[in-house]
């Protein structure tokens, strides 16, 4: 009996060893989720755990939501609403970067809130939310006096986007950035493709090279945000 019980313990032990290794491989490198912070003007993250929402100012006493939490209640996100003195009708779009359930649980909190999703993301969405706004890559659009563009970045997900408001590049987990101040690829462990991660980030970063001083700010899911484009061109050049 003592013998299986060492033996049993030793299991556990390895387990658990396993176990924080594969959380350091993935989690390990990254910076630390800035909670409540004005990242750009009209750009206000809210930490939902281990995930990030993003509230972003629409126009008077109207707001959109990047993403929608891992908590069903909403804790977090109708928190920081009450601090602007807000409520759920407030919420009058979800910008959906991907159907995981830490980026979409909170979606049925608002259900006056407009959806917007790719359409190669809805199956994977489900029921979690009904998006009323199918998109494609490069599709623009407004939410009150908030302008917003898509880019369709598969790979982690096979309809993930990255959307561009504000100068804010929101990346959801298609990306994330490191303690020494990079751009990371999404984590493999989690993402469906990750070439095909790395070659959207590679094509997105081409593409706004172009205009580099539209994006003043990289903002991402599970880690803290990076000031100015550079990060990620600097992260093309050398993948």
């Amino acid at each position: 009996m003592k013998r299986a019980l060492k033996v049993l313990g030793v299991v556990v032990l390895v387990l658990l060893l396993a176990a924080l290794g594969v959380y350091w491989s993935a989690f390990g490198s990254n910076s630390a989720i800035v909670d409540g912070a004005p990242i750009a003007p009209g750009v206000e993250s809210v930490k939902d755990g281990f995930v990030s929402a993003y509230i972003l100012d629409a126009g008077p006493g109207k707001v959109a939501l990047v993403d929608a939490g891992k908590d069903a209640a909403g804790a977090a996100i109708l928190a920081a609403l009450t601090r602007r003195g807000l409520g759920k009708e407030s919420v009058t779009a979800i910008l959906i970067t991907h159907g995981h359930g830490d980026h979409v649980a909170g979606c049925k909190l608002f259900p006056a809130a407009e959806i917007y999703a790719m359409q190669a993301e809805i199956g994977l969405i489900g029921d979690a939310a009904k998006v009323t706004h199918p998109l494609k890559d490069g599709d623009t659009f407004d939410v009150g006096e908030l302008h917003v563009e898509a880019f369709a970045t598969p790979g982690h997900t096979p309809g993930s986007a990255v959307y561009l408001a504000r100068s804010v590049l929101f990346f959801g987990d298609s990306a994330g950035a490191s303690k020494d101040g990079k751009v990371m690829k999404a984590v493999r462990l989690f993402s469906g493709n990750s070439a095909e991660n790395v070659a959207s980030l590679n094509a997105l970063a081409k593409r706004l090279m172009l205009r580099p001083g539209d994006v003043k700010v990289l903002a991402f899911a599970h880690t803290g945000p990076l000031t100015g484009l550079a990060p990620l061109t600097d992260f093309a050049i050398h993948e």
